[in-house]
């Protein structure tokens, strides 16, 4: 199909790109705080976990109703009418409540727990975005570097000053620096879609900007609670969600064999019988029974073995999240004070120092003090420091996340 050459559609054409790419344009910037925002409302984890909250709900409505009445109906003998209910007010009843019961406080527990591992991700992810961002600007700037290299030195090749073998040389760094430039602008963009990924979004932006800054900040209130990172208590593990819902589930299973163990309580029905034409022998033509079922050939012991199995599974998983919390809380406290050491010893003034020596190493080698060799190997030097800082500081972040995550709480208290 040719391509239209009516001016009005090409106008038209131009008007509605520019318009898409100012709106892309003017599209704010993306902060942690939106991300996390979008993530606890769109995220398909978290929607997920929320409709089990929402189905744990509807479990115990369903718990607490009662059975519908049972009409019957006996012709010719005479005509006899009836209706019998169960009277639904014995420990069966209760058990099955509360196990309802508990099984929506461990749903909700779930939902907190999918929060917490969702707010984690989002915040590595948006951290990883912030590096990719940071090592993609070392790499344009090392690109620029090998540029103005390859001009000057082809200005001094010409006037006799370095060997042809130079020029050769910066012309290989500068097709390196061009791939490396794009590897990182790659990284950037797997990143960008990693975030929205984690965020929920349904359509991902490769051009999607955040705001946000590798700069660390002391923390005083982890340097303030080593003790308890490293022999975590009580209290510290019962904040995790996780270990709250194992708990409330081990709950579950033991009123679940409650319930098993009160089949054997029989739950009475009552029966309202009217005959109309004739009466009972007692004159009346209604006539109320009761009547029970009887464990004679099923005594549920096959649901008893299961309730007690249940409960040992139940009590087993709860010592295993007992276990992990505690490996977890140890083992990300330990991650975070390595990354801090290291994050502070590559930026105590070594960036100056690394930056210093590469501009004395370029006006050295522009006035021929050094060779080219030396003056690539300061290049080198200064990218690699750079990026071994950037991604140090990173790795602190997601560190301090990690524990976090860890303890269950959104806040360090002081």
């Amino acid at each position: 199909m040719p391509f239209p050459r009516s001016p009005i559609v090409v106008l038209a054409l131009l008007a509605f790109a520019a318009g898409a790419a100012s709106a892309q344009a003017a599209s704010p910037a993306l902060t942690l705080d939106d991300a996390l925002a979008k993530a606890l409302t769109s995220n398909a984890d978290v929607r997920l976990a929320r409709l089990r909250a929402d189905s744990s709900r509807a479990e115990v409505r369903i718990a607490r109703s009662y059975t519908n009445p049972t009409l019957g109906i006996a012709p010719n003998n005479p005509w006899q009418y009836s209706v019998a209910a169960p009277l639904d007010v014995g420990p069966q009843r209760t058990y099955r409540v509360r196990t309802a019961n508990d099984g929506t406080a461990a749903a909700l527990h779930d939902v907190r727990d999918t929060e917490r591992t969702i707010r984690f991700a989002v915040r590595a992810a948006f951290f990883d975005l912030l590096l990719a961002d940071t090592l993609r600007s070392i790499a344009r700037e090392q690109h620029a570097i090998f540029r103005d290299l390859l001009a000057a030195d082809s200005n001094r090749v010409r006037a006799g000053d370095v060997p042809e073998r130079n020029l050769v040389k910066s012309e290989l760094e500068l097709a390196k620096s061009d791939a490396d430039v794009a590897r990182a602008d790659a990284s950037v963009r797997a990143a960008r879609l990693a975030l929205q990924l984690a965020m929920g979004v349904a359509r991902p932006d490769t051009g999607l900007r955040v705001i946000g800054s590798l700069a660390m900040r002391p923390l005083d209130a982890i340097a303030a609670l080593p003790t308890a990172f490293y022999a975590p208590d009580d209290s510290t593990i019962a904040r995790r969600p996780d270990v709250q819902a194992a708990r409330v589930r081990t709950q579950a299973s033991e009123d679940s064999r409650r319930f098993a163990r009160s089949l054997l309580v029989p739950v009475p029905e009552l029966t309202l019988v009217q005959q109309r034409d004739e009466p009972f022998p007692n004159g009346q033509h209604y006539a109320i029974g009761v009547g029970a079922q009887l464990p004679v050939w099923n005594w549920f012991s096959g649901e008893h073995e299961r309730a007690d199995a249940s409960v040992e599974q139940s009590r087993v998983s709860e010592e295993r999240v007992r276990v992990q919390a505690i490996t977890e809380i140890i083992s990300a406290f330990d991650q975070l004070r390595a990354s801090e050491q290291l994050a502070k010893k590559l930026d105590a003034g070594l960036l100056e120092k690394a930056r210093n020596a590469l501009e004395t190493a370029r006006f050295a080698y522009t006035s021929g003090a050094i060779s080219y060799v030396e003056f690539l190997d300061a290049v080198r030097t200064d990218g690699e420091i750079r990026a071994d800082a950037a991604t140090a500081a990173h790795d602190y972040w997601v560190s301090v996340y990690a524990v976090l995550r860890a303890i269950g709480s959104e806040e360090m208290k002081r």
